[in-house]
């Protein structure tokens, strides 16, 4: 899938082979501006991974503190509201 993020297109996938959560690959990556999201994480830490990659495309200036709690935030705010993803 395809999105804009910080006025920069990425390419969002989400992977059951990764070992972590998620992962951002910047630019100068041989794929391009690529994220990639595990799949076997639960769908509230789905959500909250999202945002955090996110979040680290759209303000790379910011430190993994400020990120993660960021992301922690809003994850919470938004799965509170009801948003699921839609399969």
């Amino acid at each position: 899938m395809r999105v804009r993020i910080g006025g920069k297109y990425w390419t969002l996938r989400f992977s059951g082979n990764l070992r972590d959560y998620g992962s951002m690959v910047d630019p100068g990556h041989a794929e391009g501006r690529l994220i990639r999201i595990g799949t076997w994480q639960g769908e509230q830490d789905t959500l909250d991974t999202i945002i955090h990659e996110a979040l680290h495309c759209a303000r790379p200036e910011l430190d993994e503190a400020a990120v993660d709690a960021t992301a922690r935030d809003i994850s919470r705010l938004l799965w509170r509201l009801g948003y699921r993803r839609n399969p």
